[in-house]
């Protein structure tokens, strides 16, 4: 797999380095603003920075947080400490595994949920900081020929039993995450379960709509499913609310009961489990976003000033900007563990 960086720097030529050591106050061109806005509210009271580091910010992510990382929180991070980023998103339980066996060597993970964290063992980390979350939600294409339908769904015209009657049916195109190597997927098929029993669906409803577990006919990639959808592959996907608001989909919200975005309701989503291929069992939680730097990788430093950013004011604004909901920091893990800089940004909230 190959790290995507988001640009390059441009190196300053001869005459312009000269001209920088000879005048006073020299620094970066703060007319030359960003083209996303929520970059642009996130730097806007942020002064460029006199002293430039070296290093690069080696970020793996959950595939869900692709836009937000590489259009957002990178392009800052790039310029307020001089150093480089590069991005890798996929299932957070895939890029775990990645990180085990050594095909990557990121100094920094954002997963959805701990479990990924913690299978990566203390050789690798052993804390991590939960600050926001997100609701799942069904995103559906304007050119299914059940859009009409969905589209009264959504606007509330018929009752949200009727999108799982559509899903069920052998011509609607479902469109899901694999449940073995990401949380997203494994989200979707709790949920289902869920409003089986707390909507009073028809017994073997989501058995129904789902099929098996790896189900060939559903299952694609978390970084690439929205984009089928938008070109019209399928009638409708799984997705969290901030993709589907970053990509400007259509999506029909779900109770709070079912879509496992409410840390109130963490109860009702206990209820539900999953035993996975491998053998492991998940239990249904609220969905949250967690942060955390890899031990034993190249530019440690960076990592952390990443993270750092991240957990600031302004890498939470980016994060409430693209549909998040910000939560009070959660540290799991070893808290003595958090690199002191890292520790110093979630004291201040």
């Amino acid at each position: 797999m190959k790290y995507l960086p988001i640009h390059k720097r441009l190196l300053a030529s001869g005459i312009g380095l000269l001209a920088c050591v000879a005048m006073v106050g020299c620094g970066t061109d703060d007319n030359n603003t960003s083209t996303n806005r929520a970059t642009n509210t996130a730097t806007s009271n942020t002064s460029t920075s006199t002293t430039k580091a070296s290093g690069k910010a080696d970020v793996a992510y959950a595939g869900s947080l692709q836009l937000t990382n590489d259009s957002h929180v990178g392009p800052l991070f790039e310029k307020q400490t001089g150093m480089s980023y590069a991005g890798y998103g996929n299932g957070a339980d895939a890029v775990a595994n990645l990180i085990k066996s050594g095909q990557i060597t990121p100094n920094v993970f954002e997963s959805i949920g701990t479990a990924p964290i913690a299978s990566l063992g203390s050789k690798f980390t052993d804390w991590a900081v939960g600050f926001a979350s997100s609701p799942l939600v069904i995103a559906y294409s304007k050119k299914s020929p059940y859009a009409s339908q969905l589209e009264a769904i959504a606007d509330g015209k018929k009752p949200i039993s009727d999108l799982f009657t559509l899903m069920e049916k052998p011509d609607f195109h479902l469109g899901r995450t694999d449940p073995n190597t990401d949380p997203q997927g494994q989200y979707f098929v709790m949920m289902t379960h869920l409003a089986e029993k707390e909507l009073h669906l028809p017994t073997g409803t989501a058995d129904k709509i789902l099929g098996s577990l790896d189900n060939s006919s559903q299952v694609y990639n978390e970084t690439d499913i929205l984009s089928r959808l938008q070109a019209g592959q399928m009638d409708a996907s799984s997705a969290y609310l901030p993709e589907a608001i970053q990509q400007h989909l259509p999506y029909i919200k779900l109770p709070d009961t079912i879509n496992l975005g409410n840390p109130a309701d963490a109860k009702i989503y206990a209820t539900e489990s999953l035993k996975l291929s491998n053998g492991q069992t998940v239990t249904g939680s609220p969905i949250e976003v967690y942060i955390t730097t890899i031990e034993g990788t190249p530019d440690p430093d960076a990592g952390t000033a990443f993270a750092k950013l991240t957990l600031s004011k302004q890498g939470q604004q980016i994060y409430k900007q693209m549909g998040y909901t910000l939560t009070p920091f959660k540290v799991w893990g070893s808290k003595s563990d958090i690199p002191a800089a890292i520790e110093q940004e979630i004291s201040k909230q």
